[in-house]
């Protein structure tokens, strides 16, 4: 259930997040929004200018304040040129009309108000939404992901062992409240070649178990070569599937 929540979560924050990576900086910024305002301060040109307009933003509050769009004309290499500025420096402003005379810094083709601070929404408060999606799609799928691919590792590579049973029982572990599909909680033991006890725990979906097992039985499990505290159960299932032979003590994959 978790693979299933995992995959639905980052799906949809890629389904929402490349959209608006395309969208969002074309519809919502305006060109002189992406000004290089740092580069007109230091290198910008003074030049003469007048106001032509003034407009609030209404659907944009900061701290119950409107940001200010003011348009102007200047002249630049003896043509004229209108732009906009948008800032939220709103007392600097209350005694700008249109006509009023203002100084701009002009550098390679883009200007700003001097003395004023740029004002800019911020449009990446929207990526928060896929982020949001993705930071819990993301472990969700790993959760489910990285276990299903140890199991198939030791399915494909895993050396046969036989293993004594400790206990079973029934568990209702947070995947199961989830799916409300009970879980097997098998503790066993093997001894390996040094033959030290390795004790493990696996949980399983077959209930057949809790009717065939019970402490001391002997159970055959899948060990990895290359670190021998992992290991996991052989479902009769999937042993019917491939054709294992579950039957002898020395169980063989074909």
């Amino acid at each position: 259930m978790f693979a299933i929540l995992g995959i639905v979560f980052t799906a949809l924050s890629l389904f929402v997040f490349i959209p608006l990576l395309i969208i969002l900086p074309n519809a919502l910024t305006h060109p002189y929004q992406k000004y290089d305002f740092k580069g007109i301060e230091k290198n910008g040109i003074d030049k003469a200018a007048k106001v032509t307009s003034l407009q609030e933003i209404y659907n944009v509050t900061v701290n119950g304040q409107h940001p200010i769009i003011i348009g102007y004309e200047y002249e630049n290499n003896g043509q004229s040129v209108s732009d906009k500025f948008e800032t939220m420096d709103l007392d600097k402003i209350n005694n700008l009309a249109v006509g009023s005379d203002i100084k701009v810094l002009v550098y390679e083709k883009q200007a700003m108000i001097k003395g004023l601070t740029s004002f800019t929404f911020p449009i990446q408060l929207f990526y928060l939404f896929p982020v949001l999606f993705l930071g819990f799609g993301l472990p969700a799928l790993l959760s489910a992901l990285i276990p299903a691919l140890k199991t198939f590792t030791l399915y494909k590579n895993g050396i046969v062992k036989e293993a004594h049973v400790i206990s079973v029982s029934l568990s209702q572990s947070p995947i199961g409240i989830i799916s409300n599909q009970q879980k097997i909680v098998v503790n066993y033991y093997f001894i390996n070649d040094y033959g030290t006890n390795i004790y493990s725990e696996a949980t399983t979906s077959d209930l057949l178990i809790l009717k065939d097992k019970k402490a001391g039985d002997i159970i055959k499990i899948f060990v990895s070569e290359k670190d021998e505290n992992q290991s996991c159960l052989i479902p009769a299932l999937e042993a019917m599937k491939n054709n294992w032979d579950i039957s002898s003590v020395n169980l063989t994959k074909n």
